[in-house]
């Protein structure tokens, strides 16, 4: 999984390639506490919280507000959740409990 901020004028990528179990558990526990619909400045702080945290760190929040463009905000931290979320999907495809 992988982010572009533009820090600086620059852009920079960062790159996640381990998703801890307790990131998936942080992932459901996010989208469940979070109106997408309707979405409130201290959710989306922290939704991007989410995200920082997903990539250990590397950047702050004030990087993701700066960093990103107004139209790839919400488009990216979906895109962060459907990741962690698709991985856990695809791991229990064809357990035969989930049928």
């Amino acid at each position: 999984m992988q982010i572009t901020l533009k820090i600086d004028g620059k852009n920079k990528t960062f790159v996640t390639d381990f998703i801890s179990a307790r990131m998936v558990r942080r992932t459901i526990e996010v989208s469940k506490g979070i109106n997408f619909n309707d979405m409130s400045p201290e959710e989306l702080d922290q939704m991007v919280g989410f995200v920082v945290e997903l990539f250990s760190n590397k950047f702050t929040i004030d990087d993701v507000y700066d960093g990103l463009s107004s139209k790839e905000l919400i488009p990216t931290m979906m895109n962060c959740i459907n990741e962690v979320v698709g991985g856990m999907s695809e791991a229990t495809a064809g357990d035969e409990k989930n049928e």
